[in-house]
Parts: C-alpha cells; sequence; structure tokens
C-alpha cells in the first residue's frame, strides 16, 4: 500500500470518527436540553455553546469526507459545454486553487488561534479556552488540504480521475 492510500485510509477513518462522535454528542446535547427544559422545566447553560461548536466540527469533518467521497458542491456548467480535455484542465486549476485556498486558511487560522491564545480568554458559559475552540479552522483545512493533495497526486498519475462523477453527467454533455 502507497503512502498516500495510507494517508487517505486514515484520514478517512480519523474524519468517520470525529463526524460520528461529535454528531452524535450534538444529538445527545440537543434532546437533554429539550427533555430539561420542556419537561423539568430546567437546563444548563452552557449546552448551546457546546451543541454549537460540536455540530461545527462535524460538518467541517463532513465537508472535508465530502471531497474525498468526490460529492462536495460543484459547478458543472463547464463540464457540460467544454470538450473532455479541458474539463480535466478546469478540475485539475479547481484542485489547485482549492488547495491554496485552504493552505491560506489554515495559515490564517494558525495565526488566529495564536493570537487568541496570547490572550488567555475562555468561553463565559463553558471556561474552555476560546483558542479550543478555534482549533476547528487550522485543524479541518488542513484535512481538506491533504484531500486536496491527494486528489492532486492521483490525478497527475491518472488524468481520467479529472473526469466528472457520475453522479455530475449530464445526458448530452460533451463530456
Amino acid at each position: 500500500m502507497t503512502l498516500l492510500r495510507r494517508l487517505d485510509k486514515y484520514l478517512a477513518v480519523f474524519e468517520l470518527g470525529v463526524i460520528a462522535s461529535f454528531a452524535t454528542a450534538a444529538l445527545g446535547l440537543g434532546v437533554m436540553q429539550v427533555v430539561l427544559r420542556y419537561v423539568f422545566n430546567t437546563g444548563f447553560h452552557w449546552t448551546e455553546t457546546i451543541f454549537i461548536s460540536v455540530t461545527v466540527w462535524a460538518m467541517l469533518f463532513g465537508g472535508s469526507r465530502a471531497v474525498r467521497e468526490g460529492i462536495h458542491a460543484r459547478v458543472s456548467v463547464f463540464e457540460i459545454i467544454l470538450p473532455p480535455t479541458a474539463v480535466r484542465a478546469c478540475n485539475l486549476l479547481a484542485l489547485l486553487a482549492s488547495l491554496a485556498l485552504n493552505i491560506f486558511f489554515f495559515y490564517c487560522g494558525f495565526l488566529y488561534v495564536r493570537f487568541v491564545n496570547s490572550m488567555g480568554i475562555a468561553d463565559i458559559e463553558t471556561n474552555i479556552p476560546d483558542a479550543v475552540t478555534y482549533l476547528i479552522v487550522p485543524i479541518s483545512m488542513g484535512a481538506f488540504a491533504l484531500r486536496y493533495v491527494i486528489l492532486i497526486v492521483e490525478a497527475l498519475k491518472d488524468p481520467t480521475r479529472l473526469d466528472p462523477p457520475e453522479h455530475v453527467k449530464i445526458e448530452g454533455s460533451a463530456a
């Protein structure tokens, strides 16, 4: 198994673990808060903050997983009007632009986490350092960037991987 395949496999397991555990935690927190509020007329002040945080973490890693599966949002107008070679070139350009954007977000997220950490502030409801909450940006953007690196390397080895996924192909298109 190549290094790239192992990286893809381990990243997929990590993503699935984060998505499953955080989505389950969000569901549990949401149900718990509804029951506490409407059945017992009480609740915890911190659940909304934690609920939002774990939902954001789960969804951002879901986005990374969507890139792996080829089901991330796409603009397919070029795939309808351009010949297959041009579609592949546009798709490679889109992957490279996505990688550059994710590296930029990773870097900016890292700088922001470092800045927030230097202030030493914490969430007023949970007492969790704000830097921990904002770690989602560099961590998830790092996962996205790894996904795009894997896709770009695979596409350079086999240009047919740049063809539109089956669920995107439209009858009568050039591709």
